[in-house]
């Protein structure tokens, strides 16, 4: 059962070449010896923040259709956007287990990414922001960012 406990706990963190003896000396037991780097797909799973891109979605929608009309909005945008980007980090780290820097620093930019793309009050504002330009990037992150570990040995 300890074996089990070890890999579900660790089932978010991405496992590659670079971290692969990192990852595979935290879990227990030799049955995770043989764990297979991850594939394309698993990684396209595991650094996109789905999560608290959902939640934010919900709160920033919730409160735009309350109050989106009045004057102090962008500045409670500008932090349910803040709070967004550190509870991504904080719940892959805390709540997944998430260990790896590399792998919370892709997802806490991914989540940046999805509110560009989103089109968020504090984002449309700045003057360089152009909605095209985000929805590109925001495809290029989901589908390039398995790619920043190296290919992937399965697709």
């Amino acid at each position: 059962m300890q074996v089990r406990e070890g890999v579900e706990k660790r089932l978010r963190l991405v496992v590659t070449k670079r971290n692969r003896d990192t990852v595979l000396s935290k879990a227990k037991g030799c049955f995770n010896q043989d764990m297979p780097n991850d594939s394309y797909r698993e990684r396209l799973i595991k650094y996109n923040p789905i999560e608290t891109i959902a939640l934010f979605i919900v709160v920033y929608g919730i409160t735009y259709y309350l109050s989106g009309t009045e004057s102090w909005y962008p500045i409670v945008a500008r932090w349910i956007l803040i709070l967004g980007f550190i509870g991504t980090v904080l719940y892959l780290w805390k709540a997944e287990n998430v260990s790896d820097v590399v792998q919370l620093g892709i997802s806490a930019i991914g989540f940046l990414i999805w509110a560009c793309a989103l089109g968020v009050i504090t984002v449309t504002a700045l003057p360089f922001y152009n909605a095209i330009v985000a929805g590109l990037l925001l495809f290029a992150y989901v589908f390039l960012a398995p790619f920043i570990d190296g290919v992937p040995e399965v697709w």
